[in-house]
């Protein structure tokens, strides 16, 4: 498990801290008592009936206050809340240390504790949207890098210039339009993956393009789509439903009745999204690597989505369903 991994572990994180502040405050007092005081196991639960207490009460204020009224942008109501929970706190700990006959606490000393707790809160908040903001970039990258490699080797444009050649000479009127689809394509994709979040229409107007050409590829390609809803000013991250229909197109190919079914539909900020497509039970010579679902599951967890996804085969038929809540808006 690396460093990182490690840290973004809520559990892991807190106990590594917590067992090296407990570890530095008793090295600096036992190193300061006489020979006669020294009993490493009272000093140890001395220790942790001050510490312990300190910390609950600076994580609930991180997690429960400043995340929940600050970070939302509710001002008024965090001053006041903030304010009357640390007057309750150092109320209780004053009777606290004096049952548990720590002595008193003092004033200095939760000042102390409120302006470097919430300080090294503030310190983990900047450095998890870093990380979350550099795993987004690296997924983005790889999608592109991706896309790239299958839509810009020579295999590809050998083919693509090809189709075009036939049809060049027995539908010469078509030729225009496909190659404006294939160049949008390409534009669209160098574009979009430079973003972190796209408009959900543009989204839906790529996909469509992407099957359009690859049913001028493959005349039996069957392709039912059905977009409902309202789309204005609703994100969703770029590319994101294209590994699904690249494995829906590449398997459904290799039938003899190929067919693709495409349903996206968006309520206020929630979306649904299924897709199925037919596939050769026996006999492929495809193999499923699982990267596409691999690659969109990644992008869910790395983009905070909440969603629903599930895969399943029906006979001859695979299905996938999708389901995130809480889409961001476009500002």
């Amino acid at each position: 498990m690396t460093i990182l991994k490690i840290y973004q572990n809520f559990f892991l994180r807190n106990l590594i801290v917590n067992l090296l502040v407990i570890g530095i405050i008793f090295v600096c007092i036992y190193d300061e008592m006489n020979y006669a005081e020294k009993d490493s196991l009272v000093l140890l639960q001395k220790i942790c009936l001050g510490y312990i207490p300190m910390y609950f009460g600076v994580a609930f204020s991180n997690m429960f206050i400043i995340h929940k009224f600050l970070f939302r942008k509710k001002y008024q109501i965090f001053w006041v809340v903030f304010i009357l929970y640390w007057v309750c706190f150092y109320s209780l700990m004053t009777h606290y240390f004096f049952y548990v006959g720590l002595g008193k606490t003092k004033t200095l000393s939760i000042i102390s504790l409120i302006f470097n707790g919430t300080c090294l809160y503030f310190l983990h908040v900047v450095i998890m949207k870093k990380v979350s903001q550099t795993n987004k970039d690296i997924i983005n990258f790889k999608s592109e890098l991706s896309f790239l490699k299958q839509q810009l080797n020579p295999h590809f444009l050998l083919n693509a210039m090809n189709n075009l050649y036939g049809e060049a000479l027995t539908e010469p009127d078509k030729v225009p339009d496909r190659i404006l689809n294939l160049s949008d394509m390409l534009r669209y994709q160098i574009e979009a993956t430079k973003k972190d979040y796209v408009l959900i229409e543009e989204e839906i107007d790529f996909i469509k393009k992407y099957i359009d050409y690859y049913t001028f590829q493959n005349e039996r390609l069957a392709i039912t789509q059905d977009y409902e809803g309202s789309f204005d000013h609703i994100e969703i991250p770029p590319l994101f439903f294209l590994p699904l229909v690249e494995n829906a197109v590449k398997f459904s190919a290799e039938t003899t009745a190929p067919f693709i079914t495409v349903h996206l539909k968006v309520k206020g900020n929630d979306l649904s999204f299924t897709l199925k497509n037919n596939f050769l039970v026996c006999g492929s010579r495809l193999s499923s690597t699982g990267i596409g679902i691999g690659n969109l599951k990644r992008r869910l967890e790395v983009h905070g989505l909440h969603h629903e996804l599930s895969c399943k085969k029906d006979k001859n038929t695979f299905i996938v369903k999708l389901n995130i809540w809480d889409l961001p808006t476009a500002v």
